[in-house]
């Protein structure tokens, strides 16, 4: 009798912790030297925790400027993309070799039941150019359970 419920325990545990493991997804794309991760969680059936990252594949240390937030996320539906706020104040970095970096703190955003989409954009300068790059995201929210 104590096997079983121990057996029963140990199975509950596995099972929680698998579909724990289930209620995220992470969503990269990439332009030339730089990938932007989105890490998007379940934390409700209506709320989801959104974390991002910048990674710069370059072999020498480069210098960029970003917007603030440095990544805008919102959500809405599968035909129209919500209008996205940027606000180009220019925060300077300086990325080093594969180096992750992660200025906006993780974002928790509230569903509506039409909400199905994360848009999610990142635009910046190297190196004080003009050269502008622009990173968008769509993460299809059905994927997060």
């Amino acid at each position: 009798m104590r096997l079983i419920i121990i057996l029963c325990i140990f199975l509950l545990l596995v099972i929680g912790c698998q579909s724990k493991e289930d209620n995220f997804i992470i969503k990269e794309v990439s332009s030339d030297l730089f990938t932007l991760r989105v890490e998007v969680e379940r934390v409700k059936k209506s709320k989801i925790k959104i974390h991002t990252e910048l990674v710069y594949a370059g072999d020498n240390s480069i210098q960029i400027m970003h917007t603030d937030p440095m990544v805008v996320a919102v959500v809405g539906d599968r035909l129209n993309r919500p209008g996205m706020v940027i606000s180009f104040v220019g925060i300077q970095k300086t990325l080093s070799k594969n180096e992750v970096y992660s200025y906006d703190k993780d974002n928790i955003i509230n569903l509506k039941p039409e909400d199905s989409i994360l848009y999610a954009q990142s635009v910046f300068t190297i190196e004080s150019e003009e050269k502008k790059i622009n990173l968008d995201s769509e993460i299809n929210l059905d994927e997060v359970n």
